[in-house]
This record gives C-alpha cells, structure tokens and sequence, in this order.
C-alpha cells in the first residue's frame, strides 16, 4: 500500500520513514536521520533544523492535527516563534521547520532555580507570550475541532484507581485524592477559556545558547480552549521563592487586565503532579516515568502538597 494511504504507522523503521518521507521532495538515507518513538507519534530527526513527525495511532494523529491548525493560527497572529509546517501529507506525518535555540529542560531547571535574574527574564519573556497566544486567537477560531478539556491531568477515577498501586501511606493516599476532589470542582468562568498549550514548561521552551533569551515554543499537540490558569502551572518550581511564575504574571496581568488565582495555579500543579505519581503504577522506584524518579516524582508531590495547603 503507499504510503499516501496510510492512516497511522504502527511501526516504523528508519528505512520506511526514508521512503515515506520522499513524498516530501526528500532523498534520505537511513544514516541521515534520527527516529525516536514519543507517545502515538513517531519523531524523526532532520538535517537544517527540520524534524518530520509520524502518527503511530489514530490518537497520535488527531494530536498532529490539532498541532499543525495551532502552530498555523500562532504564526498567522503572534510574533513569537513556533514550528513552521513545511510539508503535510495525506497519511497524516508532517515536515516542519524547528524552532531556533536549545531545549535542554533539566539543567535549564537547575540553572533558574539558582539564577533569579535568568528565572526573572524567561518567567518575563513566557508572559508575553501568552499575552499574545492568550488574547489574538478567538472562540470562533478553534470552534469544533480544539478540546475544551486539558489532556492532563487525567480524569479523577484514572488517577484514584492507580494512586494504590503507587502509595501505600493511607493518610497521604487520602490527602491525594482530597487535592484530585478540589481539581476536579473547580468552576471555571467562560472569559478564563483561552487557547492554552496545556503543557507550557521548561520542556517545550527553546532558549538561545548565547544570550538565554526565549527563542520559540513548541509541543502545541495538547492544546485545548480552556482555562488559562493551565499554561502557568509548570512554573511552579519546587524551591522558592517564585521567580519565573511571578515575572510571567508581572507581565502578563496588567496587559490582559485580568487577575491569575494563584491558588488555582498551585492547585493545578499538584493535580499535575498526582496524576504523574499515578502513571507510575507498575514501575521499579529508580525507573524514570517522565524524566522522574519515584522519588522526584514524591519529592514534587509533597512540595505541591505544601502549596496547595498554605
């Protein structure tokens, strides 16, 4: 079957995305390119800043879907850099130019928790960012086709269900739940529903190597109109004081002219954080789910625990 008729790519070898990939006006060799399975999509590495990217399922390709219309509404209205969508094929992959910069989110972690002044300056640069991404893109611009729920944290039951199978502590098993309880009776005032990017962290953020100025996002597949309290949460560090989330709001409410609830900030975070805890069900302690530990996965949920409770 061409690759042209394919829905998904189930699998994928360096081969097949060579030839999948000439679709694209691209003669590639196997030794030209890097592939890397990510979660129902395949990622393949280009030369020249480009990366090509694979639906390995159905889900995998509404995510892709719904990043390509984002990443072109972006581009059309804001000035901040994303990907910019080369090619797209009918099977579903696309090809697309990167965003300039580094993304290196551990030490970049480790570098704002101890450099206020950079902490400050990116905190700054991602609010207006989202001052932009938040206030030029309109309900009728996604009507239909983006989420109006967040893809994480999951849903309470998935959460409740696998929490046991990670903590035995009782007492902290029901103080999880009771924080997934809060989360779940949030109510969420219509004028708070943006396009959020839903997982905006040090992870999606390329950063200049030189000047460690925000040089593009990315990532914009779990994108949802929804509360926009969601795009603030990942900037809640686990060490104090707030530089980044506090630089970001500094910028970003006065421009909009609507307060952020720190508290539901917070709140999210932890949520976030328990759903990460839950998705650990079944893994050896030292095994890293998402980057993390067992033990940095406990370590951010007591911390958001703390939060949550001052």
């Amino acid at each position: 079957m061409p690759y042209s008729q394919l829905m998904t790519f189930g699998s994928l070898t360096p081969e097949q995305a060579c030839q999948a990939l000439r679709e694209a006006g691209l003669e590639l060799s196997p030794a030209d390119i890097r592939l890397e399975a990510r979660e129902d999509r395949w990622l393949v590495w280009l030369s020249a800043g480009r990366a090509a990217w694979f639906p390995a399922t159905m889900r995998g390709r509404e995510r892709l879907g719904i990043d390509r219309k984002v990443l072109r509404l972006l581009a059309e209205r804001c000035t901040f850099p994303v990907p910019h969508i080369l090619f797209e094929a009918s099977s579903g992959f696309d090809v697309r130019a990167l965003v300039p910069g580094a993304c290196d989110p551990w030490p970049l972690y480790r570098r704002v928790i101890a450099d206020h002044a950079l902490a400050r300056s990116l905190g700054a640069a991602v609010g207006r960012m989202l001052v932009e991404q938040h206030t030029r893109i309109v309900a009728s611009d996604v009507a239909g086709w983006l989420p109006r729920r967040v893809a994480w944290p999951m849903p309470g039951d998935w959460i409740r269900e696998r929490l046991p199978g990670v903590v035995d502590d009782q007492g902290l098993l029901a103080e999880l739940c009771d924080v997934i309880r809060l989360y779940e009776n949030v109510a969420v005032d219509p004028p708070d529903r943006v396009l959020v990017h839903a997982d905006l962290g040090l992870h999606n953020l390329a950063v200049d190597d030189r000047t460690d100025a925000l040089a593009g996002v990315f990532d914009y597949d779990e994108a949802a109109w929804a509360d926009r309290h969601h795009d603030f949460r990942y900037l809640v560090f686990d060490a104090e004081p707030s530089d980044m989330l506090e630089a970001a709001l500094g910028v970003y409410e006065p421009k909009v002219g609507r307060s952020i609830d720190r508290a539901r900030v917070r709140l999210y975070n932890a949520a976030c954080a328990i759903s990460f805890l839950a998705l650990r069900r079944g893994l050896p302690a030292q095994d890293r789910s998402a980057g993390r530990t067992l033990e940095e996965d406990m370590r951010w949920v007591r911390h958001a625990l703390a939060l949550v409770a001052s």
